[in-house]
């Protein structure tokens, strides 16, 4: 294990053991981030680098996977943002017993999926010090309109779990980059964008899977953080999001106007869902982070 982190484990609400790392500053009580990633993806996946850098900054940061991911427990391949916001308040209050963390100064983090989960709990967790939204999720009516065929899919594998079979799943992305091109795959991203940052997420470590449960999709449809994101204040809200983010972007956009003071957005010119990890794209959106920090916590 690295000198700059440990290994936690968390214990939920519902039994579930959330695994992580718990990144400390040196010495003394100083704010900690709270951060996990979005459909599927890992802690190896850029957060651990992106940790490291707010933990330069002087910032503690408790980095998990999310329940059914990873070497977190819970139903594998299984999205639920319901649940997800409830982590996120077991984390604080995991967060809030460590002796390196000022507990009147924690901040959750999300991005993409996680984003919005994190505006939800924000939302309904007044202890919360900031929140930080990376192009996040905010609407499943809003990205996915009707969502039949998805829900088509989800009413037939319902059935089936009833009769005592196995959870079905559905691929995240293509299973290659042909297939990705061609944008047909029946899969949950299908295009060669969302293909290549998992191919080169997944290079970094952590044990990936190309799996999501169907149930997970009906979980999306109704997802809606647009709905709460104007009970977030008055705890300071930043939105990161890519100008090139072009299905997110809109429905962002309307989301954050609906948002209350104190409120900030960052536009990351030529930034898209998935290129803000690294690069000048990615120490762009790192640095808006830590001076909204800064200003807030």
């Amino acid at each position: 294990m690295s000198e700059h982190r440990r290994c936690i484990s968390i214990q939920t609400t519902d039994g579930v053991i959330l695994k992580g790392w718990f990144f400390p500053v040196r010495s003394g009580k100083y704010p900690c981030v709270i951060m996990t990633h979005g459909v599927s993806a890992l802690k190896e996946h850029y957060l651990d680098q992106i940790a490291v850098e707010l933990q330069e900054a002087g910032f503690n940061v408790l980095l998990y996977d999310n329940r059914g991911f990873g070497e977190s427990g819970g139903r594998r391949y299984d999205v639920d943002p319901i649940r997800a916001q409830d982590d996120y308040v077991d984390a604080f209050d995991y967060a809030a017993t460590l002796p390196e963390v000022d507990p009147g100064r924690i901040v959750i983090w999300g991005v993409s999926l996680s984003g919005g989960v994190a505006i939800s709990a924000a939302a309904i967790d007044r202890r919360v010090k900031a929140v930080i939204a990376v192009v996040p999720y905010v609407s499943g009516e809003l990205l996915m309109g009707t969502g039949q065929p998805f829900l088509d899919m989800a009413q037939r594998d319902r059935a089936k779990i009833v009769k005592g079979g196995e959870w079905p799943l559905t691929g995240v992305v293509a299973s290659s980059l042909e297939e990705a091109e061609a944008g047909t795959a029946p899969v949950i991203l299908r295009d060669a964008v969302s293909y290549r940052f998992f191919e080169g997420a997944a290079a970094h470590g952590g044990n990936w899977d190309n799996k999501i449960t169907t149930m997970s999709l009906l979980r999306l449809l109704r997802f809606e953080p647009i709905r709460y994101i104007h009970r977030v204040a008055p705890t300071p809200l930043l939105m990161v999001v890519g100008e090139k983010d072009e299905r997110l972007l809109s429905p962002q956009l309307q989301a954050f106007g609906l948002a209350r003071e104190p409120k900030q957005l960052h536009i990351l010119k030529g930034g898209d869902h998935f290129n803000h990890y690294q690069g000048e794209i990615g120490a762009e959106s790192l640095r808006a982070q830590i001076t909204f920090l800064k200003q807030n916590v």
